[in-house]
């Protein structure tokens, strides 16, 4: 029997190794995994205290100190509240054409590995342009150098003045901005003597951000179906779930009684309500809302703005009864957290 020898730990820490090393937005610096050893089960909670600041006062000679000052503290809180498996079986006919039939179910798990690696990065992506404290708006890419210098800079700026530390900054790129961005002769310059040593998905470096690239970047162009509430004489436009993020600020925003030309100003924390540019022409409940003018969106932060933690909490290795093969089947749980929105920033870049 090919799985006599199956050793549960060790595909669990073999498949737990692609999901880390393929990770973009769920990986490092993108994201710290400071609290990932606290998991054992699907719905725990992982409590992450914080403490105020100390108030700093001029020392004078001979003068007693004030009384100690108490500091408060506060909690936040990630949740395992993700969880999806896989459940997989490589007939044994199947094996016995290939010369190395255990490369089968090892190429199969990193292909579950891929798929689980893409909808966690996905999840983080949305969690963080959610969060996001500081947008940019639509950035016009369709000239090289504004890749560089209406994204990256500002980027830069926008983390300064958020007293952002300088180490372990990054920005995630769709394929499409980083194309463009490649066409800019100071970042080529910067980066083509090739001797930094690159992390996963990254891509060179520029403006004092890692550079990162990825096919999962939100996308800010698109349909939302969900029952959209515009009121009357009002700005908003209102839902009861979460459709909207803060890298949508800046498109422009078409629908059931939305006056023509209306972008959107802002959004909410939860992304349940927008506010337009332009006031509604009529109350009405509508399912064709269009979000245009933008493109996929361009993430940039530092590693202590979000935290993530996963686990493969079930692998198991068994031969199925109806059938003559191998099955491997398991459950990947993950949660997470922006705990620090001042160190993310959004803008969507239109290329074309």
């Amino acid at each position: 029997m090919a799985l006599l020898y199956f050793t549960p730990e060790i595909w669990a820490a073999g498949l737990l190794g692609t999901l880390s090393q393929s990770a973009v937005y769920a990986g490092a610096p993108c994201s710290n995994r400071d609290y990932e050893g606290e998991i054992s089960a699907f719905g725990d909670t992982v409590h992450i205290d914080s403490i105020s600041d100390p108030t700093i006062t001029a020392y004078v000679k001979n003068v007693n100190l004030a009384d100690p000052e108490a500091l408060t503290d506060a909690e936040q809180q990630l949740v395992i509240d993700q969880a999806y498996s896989f459940n997989f079986q490589v007939d044994d006919i199947d094996k016995a054409q290939v010369r190395n039939n255990g490369a089968l179910m090892t190429e199969a798990t990193q292909r579950a590995g891929w798929g689980l690696r893409d909808g966690a990065d996905k999840f983080v992506a949305n969690k963080m342009a959610l969060a996001a404290s500081n947008h940019l708006g639509v950035i016009d890419a369709s000239t090289a150098a504004n890749v560089y210098d209406k994204l990256i800079v500002p980027a830069g700026v926008a983390l300064d003045q958020a007293n952002v530390p300088e180490e372990l900054r990054w920005i995630v790129l769709d394929p499409a901005a980083y194309g463009a961005l490649r066409l800019d002769a100071r970042f080529i310059n910067l980066n083509q003597s090739g001797t930094a040593a690159l992390h996963n998905g990254q891509v060179g470096e520029a403006g004092g951000f890692r550079i990162y690239k990825s096919n999962n970047a939100p996308q800010v162009n698109r349909a939302i179906t969900t029952s959209i509430a515009v009121a009357t004489g009002a700005k908003t436009l209102t839902s009861a779930t979460q459709v909207f993020t803060q890298g949508d600020v800046g498109a422009k925003v078409d629908g059931t009684n939305i006056t023509t030309g209306t972008t959107i100003a802002s959004v909410n924390a939860a992304g349940t309500v927008a506010t337009m540019s332009a006031v509604g022409t009529a109350a009405a409940a509508q399912t064709d809302t269009v979000v245009s003018g933008g493109g996929q969106l361009a993430i940039a932060g530092s590693s202590i703005a979000h935290s993530y933690a996963e686990q493969i909490l079930e692998i198991e290795g068994y031969r199925p009864e109806k059938r003559f093969g191998d099955a491997l089947k398991g459950l990947h749980v993950y949660g997470s957290k922006v705990v620090r929105p001042t160190a993310l920033v959004v803008a969507s870049v239109k290329v074309a």
